[in-house]
């Protein structure tokens, strides 16, 4: 099997002018480069750039994949979005890399067992602006992912601060998350657990409203913003509030409550039958939806019984093959229909009226030879 690597960049904040798109061609001749994207594919070769930092110069949201199980996801933050304390944890799966402006979370995946190509990428990709939002925004919930990852394989794991997250109710974004990266979920489970009955530091997460900040905003500001604007031909929410940032940044943050590997152990065995029971749980719950869907089909399709029939008499008069695969359907819902109410004697007489009357159709007779 030949390799295979695909890269895909997205700037979010602002556009590529043609200076950057011009160093980003020589970096590649054969990408596809817009105002925002940078995207390519090698089947042989590499790219000829760190990625890393393609990211901290170019873009806010990035996504690599090879062909051999290599995965890596790219979100770039202002710098002090997260505080050091939640990035000091040895990690396999989340490297962090930082520059004047911004930090850099690169979230990767060594082998990735399962089968992966172009369409699941860009399945995953439509995740990832939502995701940096959310990490702007205070929700950390990705960072303690990797940690619970890195703690299924090292009990020994750093320690980080116990903040109040929701680990019950999981977003779209989050969920796609954690299902690409295989985070145990017992242990998100277990993790909820812990912040139930531990002290710990309340999540900052605010809600954005508009008319408040704005407010707040100086005049020197709101032109520093609208120059902003009439230079680039767009501003995002993201690049104004990282502009007009009043709050002190999160690096130096005290945090007196922490979570530890002894701390999450005690629940695990509990969290993981919780988990199987709710699975088990909607497991069933969702095949009782389908019997009472399927149980409410048949109900229809009997109470139309002679439609049916009349139907499946149609098309077997059309004499060609489709016509024989619809009249097949009608009369195998009939069949389904008539016994789930009980009346199979009924059926088994229609149908061999039907037969009858197409004796000389075989290849309609071969699609109901299991009814016959």
């Amino acid at each position: 099997m030949s390799e295979y690597q695909y890269y895909k960049f997205e700037r979010l904040d602002g556009y590529l002018d043609a200076k950057a798109r011009q160093a980003l061609r020589a970096i590649s001749s054969r990408a596809e480069i817009s105002a925002t994207t940078f995207q390519v594919y090698y089947n042989y070769g590499d790219l000829k750039a760190e990625p890393f930092e393609l990211m901290l110069k170019y873009f806010d949201i990035g996504f690599y994949y090879a062909n051999w199980g290599s995965i890596d996801a790219y979100i770039k933050l202002p710098l002090g979005t997260l505080p050091d304390a939640l990035l000091g944890f040895s990690s396999g799966g989340l490297h962090v890399h930082e520059n004047d402006e911004y930090q850099l979370l690169i979230f990767s995946l060594e082998e990735y067992y399962e089968y992966f190509d172009d369409e699941h990428a860009e399945d995953f990709f439509q995740y990832l602006a939502a995701l940096r939002n959310g990490l702007m925004e205070g929700d950390w919930r990705l960072v303690y992912f990797m940690w619970l990852k890195e703690f299924d394989v090292d009990e020994e794991l750093e320690e980080i601060p116990l903040i109040q997250f929701d680990f019950e109710h999981l977003n779209e974004e989050a969920k796609a998350f954690t299902t690409l990266y295989d985070i145990p979920l017992a242990w998100v489970k277990a993790l909820a657990m812990v912040l139930k009955e531990h002290p710990s530091h309340q999540a900052k997460q605010t809600l954005f409203q508009f008319d408040t900040w704005l407010h707040s905003l100086t005049e020197s500001e709101k032109n520093a913003l609208l120059s902003t604007l009439f230079e680039q031909g767009q501003l995002t929410r993201q690049q104004a509030l990282a502009m007009t940032r009043k709050e002190s940044l999160n690096k130096s943050e005290t945090y007196q409550y922490w979570l530890t590997s002894d701390m999450i152990s005690p629940y695990i065995d509990q969290a993981q039958s919780l988990l199987q029971q709710e699975q088990a749980d909607a497991l069933a719950k969702k095949l009782a939806l389908e019997k009472a869907e399927k149980e409410r089909m048949l109900t229809d399709i009997y109470n139309q019984r002679e439609r049916f029939w009349l139907q499946a008499q149609k098309q077997a008069e059309r004499t060609c093959a489709s016509g024989y695969d619809t009249a097949s359907r009608y009369l195998h819902q009939l069949f389904e229909a008539y016994q789930f109410k009980a009346d199979e004697a009924e059926f088994a007489q229609r149908f061999k009226r039907f037969v009858v009357a197409n004796n000389s159709r075989k290849a309609l007779l071969n699609r109901l030879s299991d009814l016959l």
